[in-house]
């Protein structure tokens, strides 16, 4: 007993200490509001953050953040200062990608697709629920089966699951069309896949997903080509695959028969982890389109310094929707050691707000940031050529030891302020506060046209990707 209080007393002396000296860098311009550790469950590791996605439900607004194995964390932030976690979907799987969807023949029901990758456990509550509803989800050494799952979240303080979309090679990440009918799957396999391809699905009922095909993908040199993530526009006509080695833009216009408009290629990515659309109106009334693709350099490898993959843009109005057109990189100007000898400092899950022209991106051990896309509007049209600063910071924080997979928010304020989620591996949630009526931060990140960044990139080292002998990408000094 003696030892214990003893123990107890020196965990209560510490603690704070501990806290104390935690260093917080940042833009004059963010602060930081609330962190939210999550529980271990089914076998699982502290926290192990994930993706992260917003939902307004019985009259509240909640963050549903991913995890490894600790399941989806329903966080009510109906009060950020007061943010709570209120409930868990229980869910023992490795990816924990989230999707938040709606159907129009279920007025007033709010869903969640939620992706098992390489692991299931097999006992936890979504396996229990789907196999009450007659899935098979046991495999033949009893690990649970991979996939999707379907949940209810329209209750949050009782999510339950009602479908189960089963995938061989697993569900890395899962997009739901914006009708709220199809699932395309991305499996992100690596070059072990004879013919690379997106799953289609119907979840149009979902206790019963019907498969409708494929959609093959082009094999590209490199790492891989099956699909790692998708983004649908919000109309639901066009998808955007980060497949690896490729960016692929395809036809969705009748989601159950996708075709490829184009499939194109950039040396200077290393992985494709993630591609969104961005139209904007540029300073001659043109209405414009863009993608802008993220590099997972390596895999996110911890290199142990910053940075190393950034952000590419390519241009997609009109005809150049089949033969995108590079515009320009941006990438962080944190330049130096990470927290740990083997930390990772890359681009990773962002999210656009193409109405404020405003981007938010995690970047691991590099912090998160706030990146203002309207100098995008002086590109020249197909051209090389930027009038003004291209994509620009204006806002960062990175905490000691961080490791940031996701960062968005649900909304943006009229003077550009607002709450920023982020999903971390080592903290679980962490809130912060962007206060769009202060000064911009002093850093802006480095921004390059294509041609300034083909020559960037050609000057590089050209050596083999592996831990111990990374392509370290650092920025040149200004």
């Amino acid at each position: 007993m003696r030892r214990t209080l003893i123990a107890l007393l020196a965990l209560l002396v510490l603690a704070p200490a501990a806290s104390a000296q935690e260093r917080h860098e940042h833009s004059a311009n963010m602060r930081h509001v609330k962190n939210l550790p999550y529980a271990v469950d089914n076998g699982g590791t502290p926290n192990y953050g994930t993706d992260i996605e917003f939902a307004t439900l019985a009259g509240k607004k909640y963050a549903l953040a991913g995890s490894y194995k600790n399941g989806l964390q329903i966080v009510d932030i109906s009060d950020p200062d007061d943010a709570q976690i209120v409930s868990t979907y229980d869910c023992g799987v490795t990816q924990g990608d989230v999707q938040v969807f709606h159907q129009a023949d279920e007025p007033g029901r709010t869903f969640v697709g939620y992706a098992s990758d390489t692991f299931g456990d097999g006992t936890s509550t979504c396996y229990r629920e789907a196999q009450a509803l007659g899935f098979d989800m046991l495999k033949e050494d009893g690990t649970g089966k991979n996939g999707t799952f379907i949940a209810d979240v329209t209750d949050p303080l009782h999510p339950k699951t009602v479908g189960f979309v089963e995938v061989g090679q697993g569900s890395h990440n899962q997009s739901i069309h914006p009708s709220g009918n199809y699932l395309y799957n991305s499996n992100s396999d690596l070059i072990t896949s004879i013919q690379p391809a997106i799953e289609v699905f119907d979840i149009s009922d979902p206790g019963a997903p019907k498969s409708v095909g494929e959609l093959s993908l082009p094999p590209r040199p490199g790492l891989g080509t099956e699909s790692h993530d998708i983004t649908f526009s919000d109309d639901g006509k066009r998808a955007y695959s980060a497949a690896l080695s490729q960016g692929v833009i395809i036809d969705t216009r009748d989601p159950a028969n996708p075709s490829i408009v184009s499939s194109f290629l950039d040396q200077t990515i290393n992985v494709w982890h993630q591609m969104d659309p961005f139209t904007i109106t540029d300073a001659s009334g043109r209405e414009r389109e863009f993608v802008i693709a993220e590099d997972e350099f390596a895999g996110a490898v911890g290199t142990g310094q910053c940075p190393n993959g950034g952000v590419h843009v390519f241009e997609t109005t009109g005809a150049m929707e089949k033969s995108p057109q590079k515009v320009g990189y941006w990438n962080i100007d944190t330049l130096g050691p990470t927290d740990q000898v083997d930390g990772t400092c890359t681009a990773h899950v962002f999210d656009i707000h193409e109405d404020e022209k405003v981007m938010t991106i995690a970047y691991y051990n590099g912090g998160v940031h706030v990146v203002d896309l309207a100098g995008l509007t002086g590109i020249s049209l197909a051209g090389q050529q930027v009038v003004g600063e291209g994509m620009k910071e204006i806002g960062y924080y990175r905490i000691q030891n961080m490791d940031s997979w996701s960062a968005k928010t649900p909304e943006i304020g009229d003077d550009g302020s607002f709450l920023l989620f982020a999903n971390d591996i080592a903290r679980g949630l962490d809130v912060y506060e962007f206060d769009g009526a202060a000064a911009e931060s002093a850093k802006k990140g480095t921004w390059m046209g294509a041609a300034q960044a083909a020559k960037y990139f050609a000057g590089l080292p050209k050596v083999s990707v592996t831990k111990r002998n990374a392509l370290v990408c650092l920025l040149p000094q200004q």
